[in-house]
């Protein structure tokens, strides 16, 4: 009857979901796992509500802690796995994220090689706004016209004879060269691209989301959309969710207070005065 007085799968935070979970288990299994989801939790933030979870979050997580190259790799993905299809048991969260828990192969290693461990290798999904995966759409085609171009110019600046004195062949060579690399790196980014749902009835920020707040220092406000890192734009307000600002940002609600830590060691306090979703 103790789960009678269990908060609200809403307010529930991820500090007191890993407390439930371990009362749950054996001492054993408890030893074995808590160190691998402690770590997680105060990664992510243990007075995150559970809401603040996502996919996109759970799997950018597992890209930058769990290598190939870590001999506790297999165990801290199980501890993971079965955190979270405890979490999706108890309908705290509506799906079970473990399903995006991996090992990352390390640069260099083979994917048979990293396959061993039984667990897939994929990069990660990268979060931007609709506005913003338009618009990468938008580039990739440039480029690609671009390109076609440049192949001509390639073989134009060719036909002018001898290649080692020919000045306009070797720069168009450069230029093609760019060209595809900055394709390349886009058309990368733009499959792996996702605009972040927004749990219903969630009012917290999200990627996509503006934020107004105040500083509590001198009583300044301003206002800031949230996007990924590819769409920042400090003329538009548009910051970075990887930003110190923009980090502390997410996943917040109207009402709550941020500190922002500066170089120097201090900080900087903002209050949320309102939060808009697109």
């Amino acid at each position: 009857m103790a789960d009678d007085f269990d908060p609200p799968a809403t307010n529930l935070t991820l500090a007191e979901a890993l407390d439930q979970y371990l009362t749950s288990l054996k001492n054993e299994q408890r030893r074995t796992q808590e160190q691998y989801i402690r770590h997680f939790v105060k990664s992510t933030g243990e007075e995150k509500v559970l809401t603040y979870l996502t996919g996109s979050r759970v799997e950018l997580y597992a890209e930058r802690e769990i290598k190939s190259s870590d001999p506790n790799a297999q165990e801290r993905v199980q501890a993971l796995k079965s955190w979270f299809q405890f979490l999706k048991k108890r309908e705290y969260t509506g799906s079970n994220y473990g399903i995006h828990i991996r090992v990352r192969k390390v640069a260099g290693r083979s994917v048979a090689t990293a396959n061993r461990t039984g667990t897939r290798t994929e990069d990660p999904p990268v979060e931007m706004t609709a506005e913003g995966i338009d618009q990468l759409k938008v580039d990739v085609g440039r480029l690609r016209d671009e390109r076609e171009e440049t192949v001509h110019a390639v073989e134009v600046a060719r036909a002018d004879g001898d290649l080692r004195e020919n000045a306009p062949y070797h720069a168009a060579r450069e230029r093609l060269a760019f060209i595809d690399s900055k394709l390349k790196s886009l058309e990368e980014t733009l499959k792996r691209a996702v605009v972040v749902e927004r749990t219903a009835g969630d009012e917290r920020s999200v990627v996509g989301s503006t934020v107004s707040v105040t500083r509590a220092d001198n009583g300044q406000s301003q206002t800031y959309q949230l996007v990924g890192a590819r769409e920042a734009d400090a003329r538009q307000n548009r910051i970075s969710v990887e930003s110190p600002v923009g980090r502390q940002l997410l996943g917040r609600m109207a009402g709550e207070t941020v500190a922002v830590e500066l170089p120097n060691g201090n900080s900087i306090e903002y209050r949320i005065d309102d939060v808009k979703h697109a």
